[in-house]
């Protein structure tokens, strides 16, 4: 799980998560990126609005949920469920490896439904990849036995 950030709340913090709204594309996806990076929890109901306040920022959408996922608080999972259904691809692909970082249990049937429903063949080969993933640390260590 991630740590979360010792110093959260800072004027730093702060400054990141109002620069979610800059208007500038790249100026907000590099804050997301960093406030992923520092596992800011403060900034996750910010990083969520970017899911649904720039559908059309890509790179701002997939740095998001990015973020999401690196900061592993379970209130984002509702979001990153809608994106990874309903997301551009690279935000599908994104939200899906989010989801298996937040919760694998609760993840499951949602690779599960992209493995074999999903319209782009780089988002069911991302959520066959995790699936086998999880299903590797679900088996028994066969050096300890």
């Amino acid at each position: 799980m991630a740590t979360p950030n010792q110093h959260e709340g800072s004027p730093y913090d702060m400054a990141l998560i109002e620069g979610l709204q800059h208007p500038r594309p790249d100026i907000a996806e590099m804050c997301a990126w960093v406030l992923g990076q520092r596992r800011t929890r403060l900034a996750v109901p910010a990083l969520i609005e970017v899911l649904h306040r720039r559908p059309n920022e890509i790179d701002v959408l997939v740095a998001a949920v990015n973020a999401l996922g690196s900061i592993g608080d379970t209130r984002a999972l509702p979001a990153l469920v809608e994106a990874a259904r309903k997301g551009a691809v690279p935000v599908r692909r994104a939200a899906l490896r989010a989801l298996a970082a937040i919760d694998p249990v609760r993840a499951t049937p949602i690779l599960r439904d992209a493995r074999e429903r999903d319209p782009s063949p780089g988002v069911r080969a991302e959520a066959a990849r995790l699936l086998e993933e999880e299903a590797k640390r679900d088996q028994p260590d066969e050096t300890t036995v």
